[in-house]
């Protein structure tokens, strides 16, 4: 491996190997792709009455929930069929992780021009704020060909992505908090918002303090600087769904058996 103070290329092991022409392919595929999909959910899948005043967000919610099961299976399958990836997840590539990368990178391309041609950019800032950074972490890795395996670990918070969208889903579909599927995706969404979040941004800070030596310390820097809000912006998303989820949930079940105790008494 390259010393710390070599910053002059970067290089990744079988780079050589794979061409970058058909990770652009991929990525024009993913993002006619997703269109595509959009078509199909907005003509063959009726919205719930919850969402008629508001077709995009539902149409756009159906869509990432779409990408997050796609690419979480995938991402786990890297991991299950290239365990070695761990070893130096600064230089792995192959064209199985390769094109995973190309092919979220095309999700996020698409969602990002869906967002714009629906004024939703400003809107929805938060998720316009993530999505650019990701899709600069994801540009570059494409461009070198490097850190693909750190990418890999990334993808590993649409794990998460799969409850989480679920657990929009259900509330638009109206399923009560009560409900035995809404409390099951309710704790395994929490319990994998910590695992497959939690530990890609911190496996990923780590990389980018001690490991992946080719980069130069500015880019280093503006990385980290990029991690740290997508940090921020990971815990007060799981602030939000713990009101909700936990503490909302309980207070309402005070409420409702403090009314009963005031309605049995009068």
């Amino acid at each position: 491996m390259a010393s710390a103070e070599d910053n002059t290329e970067l290089t990744s092991i079988g780079s050589d190997d794979v061409d970058q022409r058909i990770a652009f392919l991929v990525v024009v595929f993913s993002v006619v792709f997703f269109r595509i999909s959009n078509l199909i959910v907005a003509k063959f899948i009726e919205p719930p009455p919850s969402a008629i005043n508001d077709p995009w967000r539902w149409r756009n919610l159906f869509v990432s929930w779409i990408h997050a099961i796609l690419c979480g299976c995938w991402d786990i399958i890297c991991f299950a069929v290239y365990p070695e990836m761990f070893d130096d997840l600064s230089a792995h590539i192959n064209y199985f992780t390769y094109t995973l990368v190309a092919f979220s990178t095309g999700y996020f391309t698409y969602d990002v021009l869906d967002m714009y041609f629906n004024n939703r950019l400003l809107h929805d800032w938060g998720v316009t704020l993530h999505h650019l950074i990701v899709l600069i972490f994801f540009v570059y890795n494409i461009q070198t060909k490097y850190a693909i395996g750190l990418t890999c670990v990334a993808l590993l918070v649409e794990v998460n992505g799969m409850f989480l969208h679920a657990r929009k889903l259900m509330q638009i579909f109206q399923y009560g908090f009560e409900h035995k599927m809404y409390i099951v995706n309710k704790y395994t969404n929490l319990i994998t918002f910590v695992v497959f979040r939690g530990y890609p941004i911190g496996r990923i800070f780590y990389a980018f303090l001690y490991q992946c030596p080719t980069l130069t310390l500015p880019l280093r820097s503006v990385f980290i600087c990029l991690l740290g809000i997508m940090a921020v912006i990971n815990m007060m998303l799981f602030w939000r769904l713990c009101n909700s989820d936990i503490f909302l949930t309980r207070k309402r079940k005070c409420d409702d058996k403090n009314g009963y105790k005031v309605a049995a008494q009068s």
